[in-house]
């Protein structure tokens, strides 16, 4: 029996043969209609009647319990509980009986008004929830004329960012049209578009038509190739040419003949964006991000995206923990985590380095050690020291306060108790044993990531090619290629490492010791020159042939804040004076023979090299423009907090960022201060490194601690580290099926494709990064086209029908609507 307060008693009969009749005269709907008299106010409630539990889906316990429901009507009714009516008018228990008026019903709250009439157009839903399997998460955009599947509309709450009619200005559109200007300049060079995109497919045809190709260092400082053939086969070769760069030859200008009747087609093969070029785009790069116009909108933008994410995560930190712990069989300690930017000498801990001296001084004291004959225990008496020295303390290779903002005394710290000797013994190439101590403890280093000791991690260490000599490049491959004795005997190889060459900006010393007669051009040719070498003439130089193979980038270092020329148009070859070149300036040269290399290198099908320098650490913040136009990923780049108008050109292009915290706190930037976290939160591409583990950590695992620390610190959700380390597989440059074992079959598509389980990120935070990055990319090519205030708005309109939906939805669940809605 029901009652309303106040009235007579309803029977349950009645309730049901009311029902049953209304349900047979309009097969459409979903729901039951009646009225109710209640203070002379005619209301319409959506009753339901469940003969069967919903949850249990059992038939009731009690034939007259009826469920009344205030619940959307029509269309929006849930399918579950109108198919129980459905069921239940059809069913021999319920037969159809005439109707009968029922005076009263449910009991009525004492604040209520009518339910306003809307006319709202929503689709409607057709969705089985019983159904025990979900439908598969929706990675991308479904394909025309097919729906969303239900889970991705459930999976988090979207907060819809209404744009107001102030929005698009002019100053905006300046500013759009500013962010596109740059973009297309990154395109130009990292993207590849300044160069012939030809090159490849012409050096290959070259090859086959039997032509010989060289190379030689132009007056640019840039490598050019060139192609010989015979004299009869001259034609040939020039009709690929024609073909292929549509160039027009014009006979004897463009081709030399020697004494032996060979000609040499003289026409540089691989042609790259000039110097002068590159320094016009590089200042107006400069001007553009300089901007008041641009500088204010991206800033906005930037506001937006950390206010988004914090609505985000305040919205579905629950709903995210939950699909996290619900990514059986991984866990963050199981998934990938790369160590992207490391530099082999300090790769040890200092610990594990102390215990390996006091090893080879206790087992191989009498070993001659330094060309002039003396054994490892004559260096150290020389030295003073003995065992009892053999702590870390004593070592003084840890960081602290003497180091900060003194890259002097950062380098000395490499070289334990501050000796020379020391550190050419253990972590040199190049010495009386050929590295065979640097080789063992690098190797022992190694085998901690094979090992997976605490977690899975693998790591991209930097060795030094300095380019004071030509025959450092043999001397470092003969070291990794060697077959080394000890506990971990083989090449210094591994499954769990790729080599990055990293090469120091040290002109000013390379300049000091040619007493003015070298030029900078020499030192370019002494570390390209064998890379060309070993490419055309593998078979001349098989070590440098196969080092080069297991070398997957570059990485260019230093003191960011020394002081520095203004950037020139100057060519290498004139330049020879002590002072050092502009930052900008040296990237550009390292960046055209790193890419004529690769072009040479893809025609022949050998892998290529990724340019990655150190940026934004300290010194010039505009050093970041260079590399904003010129590479895939950067090291530290921190100075990017300083400069929002080129932080938001990273996160549209999502240049990478391996920022190390621990690092930065003894160097440049306290931990308290560092933007790691508000660069993550924005979506800039970030991950984290260690840098120096020798220096800066206390643990044997620097990778784990660093990031143990940061999530301390910077107050980071188990999502939010797994997220970081999914970025740094990404960053890498190991090889594509090495990174879809770690990320999944279909990860190049796009950070919704990557395989949850094996990254141990939720589809959830994929779905939002990859939802707003493709919001701001698209706001800003469309406010740049002139197309602002059109598409505003219809976002307006769309954003009100959106906003009366959500309202007539509470409405139609709510019994006390507020009297001002």
């Amino acid at each position: 029996m029901f009652s309303e307060e106040g009235g007579p008693p309803v029977p349950i009969d009645d309730l049901i043969r009311h029902i049953s009749h209304q349900s047979e005269e309009s097969e459409d709907n979903d729901t039951i209609e009646f009225p109710i008299q209640k203070q002379h106010k005619q209301l319409t409630l959506d009753v339901k009647v469940a003969a069967n539990d919903i949850t249990t889906n059992q038939p009731a316990k009690n034939r007259d319990s009826v469920s009344i429901q205030n619940i959307p009507s029509g269309k929006h009714a849930d399918p579950i509980l109108c198919q129980e009516i459905q069921t239940n008018r059809s069913s021999e228990k319920l037969p159809t009986i005439l109707p009968q008026p029922l005076p009263h019903v449910v009991s009525m709250p004492t604040v209520l008004r009518p339910r306003p009439e809307r006319q709202i157009s929503i689709p409607p839903r057709e969705i089985d929830y019983r159904r025990k399997q979900q439908d598969p998460p929706c990675r991308g955009r479904p394909d025309d004329g097919i729906s969303w599947p239900d889970r991705d509309a459930l999976s988090f709450s979207r907060s819809l960012m209404f744009y107001g009619t102030g929005t698009i200005t002019e100053e905006n559109e300046r500013a759009c049209k500013f962010i596109q200007e740059a973009r297309h300049l990154r395109n130009k060079y990292f993207g590849g578009c300044g160069i012939d995109q030809n090159t490849s497919e012409l050096l290959h045809k070259l090859q086959q038509d039997d032509s010989n190709l060289s190379f030689s260092f132009g007056e640019n400082g840039v490598v050019e190739v060139y192609a010989s053939c015979n004299a009869d086969d001259h034609s040939s070769i020039r009709e690929n040419l024609c073909k292929i760069t549509s160039i027009e030859w014009s006979g004897g200008s463009d081709a030399s003949c020697n004494a032996d009747d060979h000609s040499s087609i003289r026409e540089n093969l691989c042609k790259i964006t000039s110097i002068d070029e590159y320094v016009h785009d590089y200042k107006r790069l400069v001007e553009i991000v300089s901007d008041g116009a641009m500088r204010s909108f991206c800033f906005k933008r930037l506001q937006i995206l950390s206010s988004s994410f914090k609505t985000h995560i305040t919205a579905n930190n629950i709903v995210e923990n939950e699909a996290q712990n619900s990514l059986l069989g991984t866990d963050f300690y199981r998934t990938m985590k790369v160590d992207n930017h490391i530099h082999l000498a300090a790769a040890s801990s200092a610990k594990t380095f102390v215990d390996f001296v006091r090893n080879k001084l206790k087992n191989e004291g009498d070993v001659v050690v330094l060309e002039n004959g003396l054994t490892l225990n004559e260096v150290f008496c020389n030295a003073g020291l003995d065992t009892d020295h053999l702590t870390i303390d004593a070592f003084n290779v840890l960081a602290d306060y003497s180091v900060y903002q003194r890259f002097d005394n950062f380098n000395g710290k490499y070289s334990p108790f501050r000796s020379a000797q020391l550190r050419k013994i253990f972590l040199k190439v190049d010495n009386h044993l050929h590295g065979r101590y640097f080789a063992e403890l690098t190797k022992i280093v190694l085998a901690r990531h094979e090992a997976s000791k605490g977690h899975v991690s693998a790591t991209e260490m930097r060795l030094s090619i300095y380019g004071m000599e030509r025959t450092e490049w043999q001397r470092l491959a003969c070291w990794i290629l060697h077959d080394w004795p000890g506990d971990y005997p083989g090449k210094v190889l591994s499954t769990h490492n790729r080599w990055l060459v990293q090469v120091p900006r040290l002109w000013r010393i390379f300049c000091s010791k040619g007493e003015g007669t070298r030029s900078f051009q020499d030192m370019l040719e002494n570390l390209f020159s064998p890379l060309f070498e070993a490419t055309l003439y593998p078979d001349d130089n098989p070590e440098i042939a196969e080092v080069l193979k297991h070398i997957v980038g570059f990485d260019s270092v230093d003191d960011e804040g020394s002081a520095e020329s203004p950037c020139s148009c100057s060519r290498p070859s004139t330049w020879r004076e002590e002072s050092n070149p502009a930052y900008a300036w040296q990237l550009y040269y390292l960046w055209a023979n790193i890419e004529v290399l690769n072009r040479l290198r893809i025609s022949k099908g050998l892998n290529t090299f990724s340019f990655r320098p150190h940026a934004g650490e300290t010194g010039d913040v505009m050093h970041l423009a260079a590399t904003y136009m010129l590479c895939k990923s950067i090291n530290h780049g921190i100075k990017l907090h300083d400069q929002v108008a080129l932080q938001y050109l990273y996160y549209l292009d999502q240049v990478g960022l391996s920022i190390c915290p621990l690092s930065n706190n003894f160097l440049f930037r306290k931990i308290a201060s560092n933007p790691f976290p508000k660069l993550f939160k924005r979506g800039l591409n970030v991950t984290l490194s260690t840098d120096d583990p020798l220096l800066f950590h206390m643990s044997d695992d620097a990778l784990l601690e660093e990031y143990s620390v940061a999530r301390a610190t910077f107050d980071l959700s188990m999502t939010d580290i797994s997220e970081i380390a999914r970025n740094s597989v990404l960053q890498s440059d190991f090889e594509m099926d090495w990174k879809k074992k770690w990320l999944g079959d279909d990860f190049i598509k796009g950070i919704n494709y990557c395989d949850e389980l094996k990254t141990h990120v939720p589809l959830i935070r994929s779905k939002y990064r990859s939802e707003h990055l493709a919001m701001e990319q698209m706001l800003v090519s469309l406010i740049s086209a002139g197309k602002g205030k059109s598409v505003l708005r219809e976002m307006m309109r769309q954003f009100s029908i959106a906003r009366e939906a959500q309202i007539d939805i509470l409405l139609n669940h709510s019994l006390e609507v507020p009297q001002d809605l």
